[in-house]
């Protein structure tokens, strides 16, 4: 195989890998988010302290059956972004987590506009809002995993 294709796969698999690392995590945080947001409307303690090791089995088979749709909804602006930042020579970890903190207010307003506002009967800001630490960790990790050297990434 030749040295150009090779490299070529090799990114492609880190650009996958992390982005399926990124949707399993995002997932997880979702997930998280929502049951501390219940423990506290409910007066009760979130149903993963209790149940530890299924809800990490469960959040990876929804990782799974989120992942298609998150590859042709959300890959596109991902793809995107990483170019953008790139481009503009923003590469480090940080760069990425202030894109990811922006990634659920921009995924809710897209779905809105997409649904004509049904999608959410809640405040969709406030929403955004808890899950910006989840996008944080998201693309931190599809950084770390898609783009792991520091140097010589924005040409």
């Amino acid at each position: 195989m030749r040295p150009a294709k090779k490299a070529w796969l090799l990114r492609s698999a880190r650009f996958g890998a992390g982005y399926a690392a990124a949707v399993f995590v995002g997932v997880m945080g979702i997930w998280a988010t929502m049951e501390v947001e219940d423990a506290f409307t409910y007066g009760r303690l979130p149903h993963f302290i209790s149940m530890f090791p299924r809800p990490i089995l469960q959040a990876l088979q929804l990782t799974l059956e989120i992942l298609p749709v998150a590859l042709l909804l959300a890959a596109p602006f991902t793809l995107l972004a990483t170019w953008v930042l790139l481009r503009m020579r923003w590469n480090r970890w940080w760069h990425f987590a202030i894109a990811g903190a922006a990634c659920p207010l921009s995924g809710i307003a897209l779905l809105q506009l997409a649904t004509w506002g049904r999608f959410f009967n809640q405040n969709e800001a406030s929403m955004a809002m808890s899950l910006a630490p989840t996008g944080m960790i998201c693309a931190i990790i599809y950084r770390w995993i898609a783009l792991p050297q520091r140097e010589g990434l924005a040409r």
